[in-house]
């Protein structure tokens, strides 16, 4: 409505230049799915300057930055055409066994890969995320097929569009997206029912709300995040 691109839309174009490049490092989504496992997106931090309007480009450069037995830090940088900063973001990634659902260590032809370029040891620590502890709006949605990824269960972008849809239209219509901050925390299914619910507080910095997304069935907390909002 804001004639600027969508925070989940943009994520997806993260997540496609991460796929693109994986595939170039021989470590590509295709290839671990053939070997029983999969990448697996546990936090997302993205700042933003400004936000690319209908019809401009957007250069998204991507690197792995660091590497340990278990996590793997990816960043991205945003530009305009000009070249000019507008964003960054950095991801944490894990890799899971497919079958048992759970996280593993890189398997050997994965850590081989990633030896053969230089990355750090140390991947960034990001902060765990609090929980509101009360909601002051709350949405239901069900997944979708068009929610779901190569291995079954649903895309991290569908948790950032549930999130901010919960966004009162006030905020959404006044103001622009400067952070977000996402922690992933269990996966969800096709058909399920989620429910993402968000608390507002005024900062210094802007309006920072708290979101937190749940499974209807069980209750299960399925991702929490913060994002900024400063005035247009």
């Amino acid at each position: 409505p804001q004639g600027r691109l969508q925070p989940a839309i943009l994520c997806r174009l993260l997540q496609e230049a991460a796929v693109a490049h994986a595939n170039n490092l021989e470590v590509g989504v295709q290839l671990l799915i053939n070997h029983g496992v999969a990448w697996v997106l546990t936090r997302l931090r993205l700042d933003m300057d400004s936000w690319p309007g209908a019809g401009e480009e957007l250069v998204v450069t991507t690197w792995p930055e660091a590497a340990s037995k278990l996590f793997t830090e990816r960043r991205f940088r945003l530009t305009d055409a000009t070249g000019r900063s507008i964003g960054a973001a950095t991801t944490l990634w894990l890799m899971i066994d497919l079958e048992q659902r759970r996280a593993i260590r890189f398997p050997a032809y994965v850590a081989d890969r990633l030896r053969r370029h230089d990355l750090g040891s140390r991947p960034a620590r990001l902060p765990e995320l609090a929980a509101p502890e009360t909601m002051d709006r709350q949405l239901a949605f069900t997944v979708r097929r068009t929610d779901l990824d190569l291995a079954g269960h649903v895309n991290k972008t569908s948790y950032i569009e549930w999130a901010v849809e919960a966004v009162p239209d006030e905020i959404w219509d006044g103001c622009d997206l400067a952070r977000l901050d996402v922690q992933f925390i269990s996966e969800c299914h096709l058909g399920q029912t989620i429910l993402s619910g968000c608390r507002q507080k005024e900062t210094d910095d802007g309006v920072e709300v708290s979101h937190q997304i749940l499974r209807e069935d069980d209750g299960a907390e399925t991702a929490r995040a913060v994002t900024l909002w400063r005035n247009r």
